[in-house]
Protein backbone atom coordinates (compact mmCIF):
# COMPACT_ATOMS: atom_id res chain seq x y z
CA UNK A 1 0.00 0.00 0.00
CA UNK A 2 1.28 3.53 -0.57
CA UNK A 3 0.82 6.19 1.49
CA UNK A 4 -1.94 8.38 1.21
CA UNK A 5 -1.87 7.30 -0.56
CA UNK A 6 -16.09 11.78 -5.99
CA UNK A 7 -39.45 25.28 -21.00
CA UNK A 8 -41.44 25.99 -23.53
CA UNK A 9 -41.90 29.47 -23.31
CA UNK A 10 -44.22 31.87 -25.81
CA UNK A 11 -42.70 32.70 -29.00
CA UNK A 12 -41.43 36.63 -28.23
CA UNK A 13 -39.75 35.02 -25.36
CA UNK A 14 -38.40 31.99 -27.15
CA UNK A 15 -35.05 32.76 -28.57
CA UNK A 16 -33.92 34.39 -24.84
CA UNK A 17 -35.25 31.94 -23.19
CA UNK A 18 -33.07 29.03 -25.13
CA UNK A 19 -30.41 30.82 -24.98
CA UNK A 20 -30.29 31.32 -21.18
CA UNK A 21 -31.16 27.65 -20.72
CA UNK A 22 -27.62 26.57 -22.70
CA UNK A 23 -25.45 28.80 -20.51
CA UNK A 24 -26.82 27.41 -17.71
CA UNK A 25 -26.22 23.84 -19.05
CA UNK A 26 -23.01 24.84 -19.80
CA UNK A 27 -22.48 26.37 -16.47
CA UNK A 28 -23.21 22.92 -14.67
CA UNK A 29 -21.02 20.76 -16.68
CA UNK A 30 -18.20 22.89 -16.30
CA UNK A 31 -19.23 22.70 -12.34
CA UNK A 32 -19.70 19.03 -12.48
CA UNK A 33 -16.17 18.22 -14.46
CA UNK A 34 -14.01 20.64 -12.35
CA UNK A 35 -16.14 18.94 -9.15
CA UNK A 36 -15.11 15.40 -10.67
CA UNK A 37 -10.88 17.24 -10.81
CA UNK A 38 -11.02 18.22 -7.73
CA UNK A 39 -12.20 14.31 -6.63
CA UNK A 40 -9.34 12.76 -8.57
CA UNK A 41 -6.62 15.40 -7.05
CA UNK A 42 -7.78 14.66 -2.95
CA UNK A 43 -6.12 12.24 -1.37
CA UNK A 44 -7.65 8.87 -1.11
CA UNK A 45 -8.53 7.51 2.52
CA UNK A 46 -6.45 5.24 4.10
CA UNK A 47 -9.67 2.52 3.69
CA UNK A 48 -9.28 2.82 -0.22
CA UNK A 49 -7.96 -0.17 -1.84
CA UNK A 50 -7.30 1.98 -4.35
CA UNK A 51 -4.08 2.92 -2.39
CA UNK A 52 -2.60 -0.60 -3.47
CA UNK A 53 0.23 -0.05 -6.08
CA UNK A 54 -0.50 -3.19 -7.63
CA UNK A 55 -0.29 -3.32 -11.11
CA UNK A 56 -1.91 -5.23 -13.45
CA UNK A 57 -2.75 -6.09 -17.35
CA UNK A 58 -6.20 -6.13 -18.77
CA UNK A 59 -8.10 -8.52 -21.30
CA UNK A 60 -6.62 -5.80 -23.63
CA UNK A 61 -3.47 -5.98 -22.61
CA UNK A 62 -3.09 -2.45 -20.80
CA UNK A 63 -1.41 -2.29 -17.91
CA UNK A 64 -3.77 -0.89 -15.14
CA UNK A 65 -4.25 -0.16 -11.35
CA UNK A 66 -7.09 -0.45 -9.14
CA UNK A 67 -7.07 3.65 -8.86
CA UNK A 68 -7.84 4.11 -12.17
CA UNK A 69 -11.64 2.92 -11.43
CA UNK A 70 -11.72 5.93 -8.97
CA UNK A 71 -14.90 7.49 -9.61
CA UNK A 72 -16.66 4.61 -10.61
CA UNK A 73 -18.18 2.04 -8.16
CA UNK A 74 -16.69 -1.25 -8.33
CA UNK A 75 -18.22 -5.02 -7.71
CA UNK A 76 -15.15 -6.89 -7.55
CA UNK A 77 -13.81 -10.96 -7.31
CA UNK A 78 -10.98 -13.07 -7.74
CA UNK A 79 -11.84 -15.82 -10.32
CA UNK A 80 -10.14 -18.09 -12.92
CA UNK A 81 -10.79 -19.44 -16.52
CA UNK A 82 -9.99 -22.92 -15.50
CA UNK A 83 -12.51 -23.34 -12.62
CA UNK A 84 -15.26 -25.00 -13.32
CA UNK A 85 -17.40 -24.81 -10.64
CA UNK A 86 -17.17 -22.04 -8.07
CA UNK A 87 -15.76 -19.05 -9.96
CA UNK A 88 -18.63 -19.58 -12.95
CA UNK A 89 -21.25 -18.79 -9.73
CA UNK A 90 -19.14 -15.73 -8.84
CA UNK A 91 -19.23 -14.77 -12.18
CA UNK A 92 -23.19 -15.19 -12.56
CA UNK A 93 -23.82 -13.43 -9.37
CA UNK A 94 -21.93 -9.99 -10.97
CA UNK A 95 -23.81 -10.55 -13.83
CA UNK A 96 -27.07 -10.75 -12.05
CA UNK A 97 -25.97 -7.30 -10.37
CA UNK A 98 -25.42 -5.66 -13.74
CA UNK A 99 -28.62 -6.38 -15.48
CA UNK A 100 -30.49 -5.34 -12.21
CA UNK A 101 -28.37 -1.98 -12.34
CA UNK A 102 -28.96 -2.10 -16.41
CA UNK A 103 -32.86 -1.71 -15.46
CA UNK A 104 -32.47 1.33 -14.04
CA UNK A 105 -30.51 3.05 -16.48
CA UNK A 106 -27.16 3.21 -14.26
CA UNK A 107 -23.75 2.81 -16.24
CA UNK A 108 -21.30 4.24 -14.17
CA UNK A 109 -20.09 0.72 -11.82
CA UNK A 110 -17.37 -1.26 -13.05
CA UNK A 111 -16.95 -4.88 -13.12
CA UNK A 112 -13.50 -6.42 -11.68
CA UNK A 113 -12.24 -10.01 -11.66
CA UNK A 114 -8.86 -10.31 -10.58
CA UNK A 115 -6.94 -13.98 -11.68
CA UNK A 116 -5.49 -16.20 -9.45
CA UNK A 117 -3.76 -18.13 -12.13
CA UNK A 118 -1.49 -15.44 -13.67
CA UNK A 119 0.51 -17.96 -15.30
CA UNK A 120 -2.05 -19.32 -17.14
CA UNK A 121 -4.60 -16.67 -17.78
CA UNK A 122 -2.85 -14.02 -19.99
CA UNK A 123 -4.67 -11.04 -21.26
CA UNK A 124 -5.48 -13.89 -24.54
CA UNK A 125 -7.22 -15.77 -22.82
CA UNK A 126 -8.89 -13.76 -20.33
CA UNK A 127 -10.07 -11.44 -23.31
CA UNK A 128 -11.20 -14.95 -24.88
CA UNK A 129 -13.06 -15.67 -22.05
CA UNK A 130 -15.06 -12.11 -21.51
CA UNK A 131 -16.45 -12.94 -25.55
CA UNK A 132 -17.24 -16.37 -24.55
CA UNK A 133 -19.16 -14.93 -21.40
CA UNK A 134 -20.81 -12.22 -23.52
CA UNK A 135 -19.40 -10.09 -20.46
CA UNK A 136 -19.95 -6.22 -21.45
CA UNK A 137 -17.45 -3.24 -21.83
CA UNK A 138 -18.20 -2.53 -17.96
CA UNK A 139 -15.89 -5.72 -17.66
CA UNK A 140 -12.39 -5.50 -16.48
CA UNK A 141 -10.49 -9.02 -16.36
CA UNK A 142 -6.72 -8.47 -14.63
CA UNK A 143 -3.87 -10.60 -14.15
CA UNK A 144 -0.34 -9.97 -13.06
CA UNK A 145 3.32 -10.40 -13.67
CA UNK A 146 3.43 -12.85 -10.27
CA UNK A 147 1.65 -14.07 -7.40
CA UNK A 148 2.49 -11.38 -5.54
CA UNK A 149 0.07 -8.60 -6.82
CA UNK A 150 -3.08 -11.32 -6.33
CA UNK A 151 -1.74 -12.32 -3.14
CA UNK A 152 -1.68 -8.63 -1.90
CA UNK A 153 -5.53 -8.07 -3.27
CA UNK A 154 -6.98 -10.88 -1.77
CA UNK A 155 -5.40 -9.90 1.78
CA UNK A 156 -7.81 -6.70 0.99
CA UNK A 157 -10.81 -8.62 -0.20
CA UNK A 158 -10.46 -11.08 2.54
CA UNK A 159 -10.04 -14.00 -0.11
CA UNK A 160 -8.23 -16.97 0.97
CA UNK A 161 -6.80 -19.23 -1.95
CA UNK A 162 -4.24 -22.08 -2.66
CA UNK A 163 -3.00 -23.79 -5.19
CA UNK A 164 -4.09 -27.62 -5.80
CA UNK A 165 -2.09 -30.67 -7.29
CA UNK A 166 -3.20 -30.69 -10.90
CA UNK A 167 -3.60 -26.69 -10.98
CA UNK A 168 -6.67 -25.87 -9.96
CA UNK A 169 -7.24 -23.31 -7.11
CA UNK A 170 -9.34 -23.79 -4.04
CA UNK A 171 -10.59 -20.62 -2.91
CA UNK A 172 -12.89 -18.75 -0.88
CA UNK A 173 -16.02 -17.28 -2.36
CA UNK A 174 -16.22 -13.78 -1.80
CA UNK A 175 -18.06 -10.61 -4.16
CA UNK A 176 -17.25 -7.34 -2.56
CA UNK A 177 -18.63 -3.83 -3.82
CA UNK A 178 -16.48 -0.40 -3.59
CA UNK A 179 -17.64 2.82 -3.79
CA UNK A 180 -16.05 5.25 -6.17
CA UNK A 181 -13.35 6.01 -3.68
CA UNK A 182 -12.09 2.27 -3.65
CA UNK A 183 -13.54 2.26 0.18
CA UNK A 184 -15.80 -1.47 0.83
CA UNK A 185 -19.55 -0.56 0.81
CA UNK A 186 -20.33 -4.02 1.55
CA UNK A 187 -20.03 -7.70 0.33
CA UNK A 188 -21.17 -11.13 -0.14
CA UNK A 189 -19.31 -14.02 1.14
CA UNK A 190 -20.37 -17.50 0.21
CA UNK A 191 -22.48 -18.31 -2.40
CA UNK A 192 -25.99 -17.91 -0.68
CA UNK A 193 -26.47 -14.75 -1.85
CA UNK A 194 -29.15 -12.15 -3.28
CA UNK A 195 -28.66 -9.81 -5.71
CA UNK A 196 -30.93 -7.22 -4.69
CA UNK A 197 -28.43 -7.56 -1.16
CA UNK A 198 -25.24 -6.33 -3.59
CA UNK A 199 -27.11 -3.54 -5.39
CA UNK A 200 -27.84 -2.44 -1.88
CA UNK A 201 -24.02 -1.79 -1.13
CA UNK A 202 -24.09 0.42 -4.37
CA UNK A 203 -23.92 4.02 -3.75
CA UNK A 204 -26.46 5.98 -5.03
Amino acid sequence: MKKQIIPLCFLVAGLYSTAQATHDHSDHKGHAQQDAKQTASAPLSGDSLFNTNASFKDQNGNAIKLESFRGHPVVISMAYTGCAYTCPMILTQMQQVEKAIEKTGRKDVQFVLITFDYMNDTPTILKAYAQRKNLSGNWKLLTSASDKEPREISNLLGIKYKKMEGGDYDHSFVITVLDSEGVIKGRQVGAKGDTETLVGYLPK
